[in-house]
């Protein structure tokens, strides 16, 4: 399956290319960043001057738009920075995403409360921080309905991601 996205951005069209693949063992990373860079220059010879990004996915076919089915009951496309439950995106804002994303790079590593401070960018303001990752944390399990429980809080420490099988993780994009 392949799915484009073309918008606007700045005057400048930019497209973005989602190569989803159910067979994974059907062709090797070389031939996929192959194909990836044909449909690149084919987008670029159609749309003179467009910008393009292409992410590949070789776990078995995830949603290609956010109308479509997942075939993962939540899905973190860490690339894009979207966050799918059973289909329908979750809105998280910048802080939240950036904590679920670190957790989620780190599966079961123990992440401290400063560091995920740091990345909400309240350090410079402790006072007024408070327990500001503890609410931004609580929001992200929230937001995440049933999967909330990934995000494990370790007492006195920090918090961490736990994985399980049902919950897919895109991490990278193809390369340009």
């Amino acid at each position: 399956m392949v799915h484009s996205v073309l918008g606007q951005r700045d005057s400048d069209p930019d497209l973005v290319l989602t190569l989803q693949f159910s067979n994974p063992g059907s062709a090797d990373r070389q031939q996929l960043v192959a194909l990836a860079n044909a449909l690149r220059a084919t987008a670029q010879e159609l749309v003179p001057g467009v910008s393009t990004r292409a992410r590949m996915d070789t776990a078995p076919a995830a949603a290609a738009s956010k109308t479509e089915a997942i075939d993962a009951p939540l899905v973190i496309d860490l690339p894009a920075r979207q966050v799918f439950s059973r289909g329908e995106p979750v809105s998280l804002s910048h802080t939240e995403f950036e904590i679920l994303s670190h957790l989620a790079r780190r599966p079961r590593v123990v992440v401290s409360r400063r560091r995920l401070l740091e990345l909400s960018g309240n350090l410079g303001e402790r006072e007024r921080a408070g327990r500001s990752v503890d609410v931004h944390v609580s929001r992200v399990r929230t937001k995440l309905g049933r999967y909330g429980w990934l995000v494990s809080t370790v007492r006195g420490t920090g918090y961490r991601f736990d994985p399980d099988s049902r919950v897919r993780i895109i991490t990278e994009t193809a390369a340009a």
